[in-house]
């Protein structure tokens, strides 16, 4: 999902709970902050040795040590948040938006927006995962193309030769040590 489309969602459900699933059936408590809104921009170069550029949009959320019944990030108050950070920078809004998150027993992740299920009285932001993959092997056409890439299969060398354990000596003024 795109950051303009998030943001215009939160613009046209002003005042709407906000909540996120960031695993199957476990929600982000409901009294979380919003800490962070970061331009992320990627500079890599994968096993191929291909440049790759791309930018990103991370939302951090948090939750305090201690529960905070009486706060509550709508998507009014969020909407203020993005309106806030725009006036000291603005926002990538043409890039993915992801979610920053973690708790006592989830390792923090930035997690993608899987899909977005909208009800009259509230919002809820399903995350779904990110998985590592291989560019060079993204890049094939084809099956031979995959096998060559550079991060392919390891192919496996005999050895020349055999030394067993009695045989290793390094006696001085040799150059095996």
């Amino acid at each position: 999902m795109k950051t303009s489309e998030f943001i215009n969602i939160l613009k046209e459900n002003p005042k709407t709970i906000l909540s996120f699933e960031y695993a199957p059936g476990q929600f982000v408590r409901p009294d979380f902050h919003i800490t962070e809104v970061k331009n992320v921009d990627f500079d890599t170069v994968d096993c191929g040795g291909v440049a790759n550029n791309w930018s990103e949009t991370h939302v951090q959320l948090w939750e305090n040590e201690v529960a905070e019944p009486g706060h509550l990030v709508d998507s009014s108050k969020a909407f203020k948040i993005f309106e806030v950070v725009n006036k000291v920078r603005s926002t990538y809004l043409d890039t993915e938006i992801k979610f920053e998150y973690d708790n006592p027993s989830f390792n923090t992740a930035v997690l993608p927006v899987a899909s977005i299920v909208k009800g009259p009285e509230k919002i809820i932001v399903k995350l779904g995962s990110d998985h590592a993959t291989c560019k060079a092997k993204d890049r094939a056409n084809t099956k031979e193309e995959r096998d060559q890439a550079c991060c392919g299969p390891v192919k496996t060398r005999k050895p020349k030769f055999r030394l067993k354990a009695k045989e290793i000596s390094c006696a001085a003024g040799t150059d095996c040590c």
